[in-house]
C-alpha cells in the first residue's frame, strides 16, 4: 500500500511526463488494437467470398492485404517500445534525486524497483481505461473509423478491386444492395458483419497486457541500473 501510495503521490507531482506517458499509451493501443480488429474484418469479408469465385488476383490481393496488416502491427509496436523505452529514461532521470532520497531514507532497492515500475504503469492504466471506455460507449463509430480505413490502406499499397464471376460484376465492402448502371454492369455488394465485443476486447486486452508487459520489464531494467549508480553516489 505504501508503494501505491507514493505512485499515485508522484504521478501527480510529475504531472507533464506523466500525461506524455498515458496518452503516448492511449494511442498506440488504439492503432494496435484497431489492426488486429482491421485483420478480423479481412477474415470474415474472404470467408464470405473466397467460396463463390475462384479469382487469383483476389486470393493475392487478401494475402497483400494481410501482410500489410501485419507489418503495421510490428512496426507499431517497435515505435511503441522505442518511444516508451524513451519516456521511461526520461522519466527516471527527473525522479533521479527521489531515487536517491528512498535510498538515503533506507528503502531497499526492491522497493525503488517497485516504486518506479508501478509510476509507469499508472499513467498507462489509465490510458487502457480510456480507450477501454471509448469501444464500449463509441463502438459503431470505432467499427465505421475502421471500415473507412479499410481501403486507404489498400489503395496506399495499390491494391486495385477486381473483377468477379465476369467482367460485369463486382464486389464491394458496402451494405447490402444490389445495383443496375445504365450500362448494364451488375454490383455485388457484400457486407462486412459488425465486430462482436468479444473480438473488439479480445484484440484490446491482447495489446493492453502486451503494453503493460513491454514497460514493466523496460522499467524494470532502467531502474535497476539506475538504482545502483544512485547506491554507488550513496556510499561516496
Amino acid at each position: 500500500m505504501k508503494n501505491i501510495r507514493y505512485a499515485f503521490a508522484s504521478v501527480s507531482y510529475h504531472k507533464k511526463i506523466s500525461f506524455v506517458i498515458g496518452a503516448s499509451s492511449a494511442i498506440f493501443l488504439f492503432l494496435l488494437t484497431s489492426l488486429l480488429n482491421l485483420k478480423y474484418l479481412e477474415t470474415s469479408l474472404y470467408d464470405q467470398v473466397s467460396p463463390l469465385i475462384n479469382n487469383s488476383d483476389y486470393h493475392l490481393n487478401y494475402q497483400k492485404t494481410m501482410q500489410l496488416y501485419t507489418s503495421l502491427y510490428i512496426v507499431t509496436l517497435i515505435l511503441w517500445t522505442i518511444l516508451i523505452a524513451l519516456f521511461v529514461f526520461i522519466s527516471l532521470k527527473i525522479k533521479q534525486q527521489d531515487m536517491l532520497k528512498w535510498r538515503i531514507m533506507g528503502f531497499s532497492n526492491r522497493f525503488v524497483i517497485k516504486q518506479s515500475i508501478l509510476e509507469s504503469i499508472i499513467p498507462i492504466a489509465l490510458g487502457i481505461f480510456t480507450i477501454a471506455l471509448f469501444l464500449g460507449v463509441c463502438q459503431h463509430t470505432y467499427e465505421f473509423i475502421l471500415i473507412e480505413v479499410r481501403p486507404l490502406l489498400a489503395n496506399g499499397i495499390g491494391i486495385k478491386r477486381v473483377a468477379l464471376f465476369s467482367s460485369n460484376v463486382l464486389i464491394e465492402s458496402t451494405p447490402n444492395q444490389v445495383l443496375n448502371s445504365t450500362a448494364g454492369t451488375h454490383f455485388l455488394s457484400m457486407r462486412i458483419n459488425s465486430l462482436p465485443v468479444a473480438t473488439i476486447f479480445k484484440a484490446f486486452s491482447k495489446n493492453s497486457m502486451l503494453l503493460l508487459s513491454i514497460t514493466t520489464v523496460i522499467t524494470l531494467i532502467s531502474t535497476y541500473f539506475l538504482s545502483k549508480k544512485s547506491k554507488k553516489v550513496f556510499r561516496m
